[in-house]
């Protein structure tokens, strides 16, 4: 999709790059290259044992950024912290929406009379509006504190449907938003309807295929 709609446009050209993002080139930069691969593999193994997964996480972090080459501050400093504060500030009224009275009493409400989106279809649909209205991963939290019981099928559906529609738009997932932030670094400019342009047809074919694919397996359509 993205090749069709820039057809002739994949041509490199000038790029301003901020200094903050400039690439070393000299041989002690190539050095390095090799613990995120190994940090990556180690983390792979940990994921398949008992351990809990954030603390793996936690745990190769410090060891990449143990470092005789690099102070700590310097990884500190390069952390996006407008970007954690945007994350933490989602997830805060996203757990303080989820405990107000109305909420459950609707979700329960939702719940009595079978209108909770456990077909397939509506928890496309649901996705994508919660997606749009406050992010794929706020709403999926969101839900899964609203609606405690629900299915293993319907939780599989719900993280690839979620997910993909996280694409419609570059507010749909904060990681557009990151991405978009990253590309303007590199003096690449993402704006709304430039990002809608793909992301809405990319959004609406990925997610019919994940249709076909949720009925294929037994999913109620």
């Amino acid at each position: 999709m993205i090749s069709v709609l820039w057809r002739g446009r994949w041509t490199p050209g000038p790029c301003q790059v901020d200094d903050a993002v400039a690439v070393d080139s000299d041989d002690k930069s190539i050095h390095f290259t090799w613990k995120p691969w190994l940090a990556v593999l180690a983390l792979l193994a940990l994921f398949s044992t008992p351990l809990p997964r954030e603390l793996s996480a936690l745990a190769l972090a410090v060891l990449v950024m143990a470092s005789r080459h690099h102070a700590s501050r310097d990884y500190i400093g390069a952390v996006d912290w407008n970007l954690l504060l945007l994350f933490v500030g989602l997830f805060i009224v996203t757990g303080a929406a989820s405990e107000l009275p109305w909420a459950q009493h609707h979700a329960a409400q939702l719940a009595a009379q079978g209108l909770l989106p456990d077909t397939a279809l509506s928890l496309a649909g649901a996705s994508l509006l919660g997606s749009n209205l406050i992010g794929n991963v706020p709403f999926v939290m969101l839900l899964l504190q609203v609606w405690p019981d629900i299915r293993s099928p319907t939780l599989q559906a719900l993280a690839l449907l979620s997910t993909l529609s996280g694409n419609l738009l570059i507010v749909s997932s904060v990681v557009n938003l990151v991405v978009a932030e990253s590309a303007r670094r590199y003096g690449v400019t993402v704006g709304f309807f430039q990002f809608a342009r793909v992301g809405i047809p990319v959004t609406l074919l990925s997610m019919t295929v994940a249709l076909g694919w949720l009925w294929w397996m037994g999913m109620p359509p």
